[in-house]
């Protein structure tokens, strides 16, 4: 609780500063209306807030719609925002894996971080504001009681600028899940304070992200059985004292100084920019903690015991720094055969570090050896902790202007270190079409060709429960894919191949392996709203098929269904009443293992074939947005066994409301 209200404290600090801004062309614009009176003491200022994101290391800058959007309100959770189901340990901050292939992309390094991906914040995934005045966003939603199988979230963003030129950003997540079964609490607590400069010749940004995790891990049902007869807080779990703990820091400086020249073609003169010099630093730390058998005897649970002992206290960490110039010359909106080009060169440092297999006491340092004060000197190694620096070079051309087609087009190489003759190329195609009668669809062409070298904890890794060594090559990735965009219709369609050699995956055992056969997975998928007067169907189909299946568990079709109808009452409240139904096919979902974190492949029992169905009403009333939700409503009514991942039940019928207000003076 002190924690929490230094940070309400700090957010308050922060709406005391006056403001200015400036805004980029074609940005969007929100504004607000001045205060009146017939004497105003202070002049009154329009509020107007922009936000855009950065990529290529801040090569590049898009825009971003302000968080207003009060349809599918409910649709709270990081992960279903983007996916439509998921292999999932239950209850909001466990762990997941996206049943849609196409997008296990991960924004995090760390490996043993991916199953928690949409939870946190790195630095690509930062939105960087310019305000007129300043611009608050407070998000709260709760579940149950605060007495019972409670879920509480509050997310507070603060962003406004000290000038016109330089906004200071101050955002704080804050989610904390008690589960309805025994053993499932979730923790989770992020915040990052970072700021951006923006002028005609220079842009700078920086900033800093905690981000922390605490999940206790209960290792699933004993018996599935009792999911239908027995009520949820009686459920015996096969463990009890298991818990994981990730501890994640990112500090980022991405700079760029421009040289141009000033176009007179209009008739207010514009710096246009000719080339820019860029300058790129990230500092990545992680830590894994994983305990377990303080309590009880896990031996049912974890047969091996690596480090000699039935307790287990293990720490994995990977630090990263990586440090970035880039040579970027900028394409000319006034000739239509102009492109940009860019060169870029790198370097990461990268240190990894857990147990040895030497050092057999994981929870005491009294390894029999040798001592120079309290510092162990040997004989054997007491972690095993490399350093690997990766060099690399690359490049790209774009044309991002272009009114008849944009495109862009990149790779890079590294030629030392541990990752020496690993190679990424990617390129995407985007061109205006006229079809079926919609003007303003579009295509999205889009590929990339990797020959990727495997994560450092893919080849080798050491612990109290798990162990691995591998001789792993290379894994070629070929995907290409295809997609119609058509805003009128409101239809997104497309398709996608991808072709794998030398696939990692986890096998039954839950360690990495890798396969030499080749693989193919084909996808194709639709999504289309339809509008019939105040009613909305909003469709998602997603059809995936794998060549060998042995190796890659997918459901065959995933789907989400919403049906609302929406009304405006009083003149004010916009109201939106609908259900969602989310489902999959029946298959081998993946199991969980605990001790690394990671989905594995099984073949004990098929899950999937029931409707997840949530009831939902949101409503808008000026800048204040509120949604009610009934989760898992099948629960109450139809006879099935609702599992997300073998044995790990999801949440049963519950109540959730949340509520967020936007401030922009």
């Amino acid at each position: 609780m002190l924690r929490f209200h230094k940070v309400l404290l700090l957010a308050a600090l922060f709406c005391s500063f006056s403001s200015y801004g400036q805004f980029r062309p074609g940005e969007e614009q929100l504004s607000g209306q001045p205060g009146q009176g017939e004497q105003p003491a202070e002049k009154q200022i329009p509020s107007h807030v922009v936000a855009w994101k950065t990529r290529s290391f801040g090569a590049f800058a898009d825009s971003v719609q302000i968080d207003t959007l009060w349809r599918n309100f409910h649709n709270y959770h990081p992960a279903y925002k983007t996916g439509i189901t998921h292999t999932y340990t239950g209850n909001y901050g466990g762990a997941y894996l996206s049943n849609d292939f196409n997008k296990r992309l991960y924004h995090t390094d760390f490996y043993f971080l991916r199953g928690h991906d949409a939870y946190l914040l790195t630095p690509s995934q930062i939105e960087y504001y310019n305000t007129t005045t300043p611009y608050t966003l407070l998000d709260y939603s709760q579940s149950e009681n605060k007495n019972r199988s409670n879920e509480t979230r509050f997310n507070v963003l603060h962003s406004q600028n000290i000038s016109p030129r330089l906004n200071v950003t101050f955002r704080y997540d804050q989610a904390k899940s008690d589960g309805q079964y025994n053993f499932q609490q979730h923790k989770n607590h992020f915040i990052t304070l970072y700021s951006s400069y923006s002028s005609d010749k220079a842009d700078l940004y920086g900033g800093v992200i905690f981000n922390r995790i605490f999940n206790t891990v209960n290792g699933g049902m004993a018996n599935d059985e009792d999911l239908l007869n027995t009520e949820t807080k009686y459920v015996v779990m096969r463990l009890t004292d298991a818990s994981v703990a990730f501890r994640n820091t990112y500090v980022f400086l991405n700079g760029e100084y421009r040289l141009g020249i000033r176009d007179s073609s209009d008739q207010k003169p514009a710096f246009r920019p000719v080339a820019g010099l860029l300058y790129s630093f990230l500092y990545s730390g992680n830590l894994r903690l994983f305990r377990e058998g303080e309590e009880q005897n896990n031996q049912l649970f974890f047969p091996d015991s690596w480090l000699g002992t039935n307790v287990t206290r293990d720490s994995t960490r990977l630090v990263t720094v990586t440090n970035q110039v880039q040579l970027k010359f900028y394409e000319s909106a006034q000739k239509k055969y102009s492109f940009g080009q860019r060169v870029f060169a790198g370097v990461d440092v990268v240190k990894n570090s857990y147990a040895a297999p030497g050092y057999r006491d994981a929870v005491f340092p009294f390894h029999p050896g040798v001592y120079q004060g309290a510092v162990y000197q040997g004989p054997e190694g007491r972690w095993y902790s490399p350093t690997w620096s990766n060099a690399y070079l690359g490049g790209g051309i774009f044309r991002e202007k272009g009114k008849f087609w944009n495109w862009h087009f990149d790779g890079r190489q590294y030629f030392t270190g541990y990752k020496a003759g690993q190679t990424e190329l990617n390129g995407v195609v985007t061109k205006p079409v006229r079809m079926a009668g919609d003007s303003l669809a579009s295509i999205r062409i889009a590929g990339n060709l990797w020959n990727r070298v495997p994560d450092y904890y893919q080849k080798r890794y050491f612990s109290n429960r798990r162990k691995w060594d591998h001789d792993m090559v290379n894994e070629q990735l070929m995907n290409a894919s295809f997609t119609w965009f058509s805003p009128v219709r409101n239809l997104e369609a497309g398709a996608s191949y991808a072709l794998i050699n030398n696939y990692i995956y986890h096998d039954t055992t839950g360690i990495p392996a890798q396969t030499k056969d080749e693989m193919l997975v084909l996808a194709a998928w639709i999504n289309k709203e339809f509008k019939v007067r105040n009613f909305t169907l909003l469709t998602h189909l997603l059809w995936q098929k794998a060549s060998a299946p042995r190796y890659l568990h997918l459901p065959d079709l995933s789907a989400r269904v919403s049906l609302s109808y929406e009304l405006l009452l009083s003149k004010v409240l916009h109201v939106q009443l609908g259900a969602d139904v989310r489902y999959n096919t029946l298959y081998y979902a993946d199991a969980y293992d605990p001790a690394t974190g990671f989905f594995y492949l099984q073949e004990e029992k098929k899950l999937g074939n029931y409707p997840y169905i949530d009831g939902f009403a949101n409503l808008k009333l000026k800048r204040t947005r509120v949604f009610a939700q009934y989760m898992n409503a099948g629960s109450l009514f139809m006879n099935k066994s609702y599992f997300t991942a073998l044995h790990y039940p999801m949440n049963q019928a519950t109540f959730r409301l949340g509520i967020a207000w936007s401030f922009y003076n």
